[in-house]
């Protein structure tokens, strides 16, 4: 099994240049990020259904795989993702939470599971999904970024 977990800073008020995000709008990207993954990464499909207000299913597509993923949301809190039903080849959950531990300091918090076969190469095998997770993490704040510079926020985005 792996676990892994890491933090990216959001905002840091003594830290002027970086444009500090609002809450709300570091919630719509993570949300965005949530339904529409393909946005964020281009080499998976995902599809929505079943919505509320707590959350949703979604189906991700990457390379010949499907995976139907339960999401559970807690508006400006936490999106929570977990693999669901008995035809899934693997378990998968992950957290994503919006931490502010002091006003105007925001802060996300990754955390990651998933099954990991046990094997010689399984350290390595480990250390590249950390790696990789990370990175995407990165790279989808900096388009969350972009994307409320451009007050794409301000739209209603599905």
């Amino acid at each position: 099994m792996l676990e892994f977990e890491h933090i990216v800073q959001i905002n840091d008020p003594a830290d002027n240049k970086i444009k500090p995000l609002s809450r709300q709008q570091l919630w719509l990207g993570l949300l965005l990020r949530a339904k529409d993954p393909g946005r964020f990464n281009n080499a998976i499909s995902c599809r929505v259904e079943e919505t509320s207000e707590q959350g949703f299913v979604r189906y991700i597509t990457a390379g010949g795989t499907e995976f139907r993923e339960q999401v559970t949301l807690t508006y400006q809190q936490e999106i929570v993702t977990h693999t669901s039903g008995a035809e899934q080849s693997i378990y998968a959950e992950s957290l994503t939470s919006i931490e502010e531990p002091a006003s105007g300091y925001l802060f996300v918090r990754f955390i990651y599971r998933r099954d990991l076969e046990d094997s010689q190469d399984s350290g390595m095998v480990s250390e590249h999904l950390k790696a990789a997770y990370k990175q995407i993490d990165i790279d989808a704040i900096s388009l969350i970024r972009l994307l409320a510079e451009d007050e794409l926020f301000d739209q209603k985005l599905n």
